[in-house]
């Protein structure tokens, strides 16, 4: 199943934002940076992730899922996984 949502492009720039993070943390590590500053630059790349992670479920959900739902096609299945990736999301 292909990626639900139009906008492939912005999801690109956010992972582009993303390696440009981690880059600047092994840099930091390369650098004996502070510990705090690199556990703080850690978060940032943390909730990077996890916003893009929550863009695409958003996306899965209003587009695949929504579709299944109302085709009846596996959605039970369909929402099934939504729940398993949101518990791991969750945890």
């Amino acid at each position: 199943m292909a990626l639900c949502g139009d906008d492939h492009q912005k999801l690109i720039m956010r992972i582009n934002r993303i390696e440009g993070q981690i880059r600047g943390l092994k840099k930091m590590v390369e650098q004996d940076q502070d510990c705090m500053d690199v556990l703080k630059q850690v978060a940032a790349v943390k909730g990077a992730v996890r916003s893009l992670g929550m863009v695409i479920l958003e996306d899965h959900i209003k587009g695949c899922v929504s579709t299944a739902i109302e085709t009846h096609d596996h959605e039970d299945d369909l929402i099934g996984q939504v729940l398993d990736i949101f518990n791991k999301f969750s945890s």
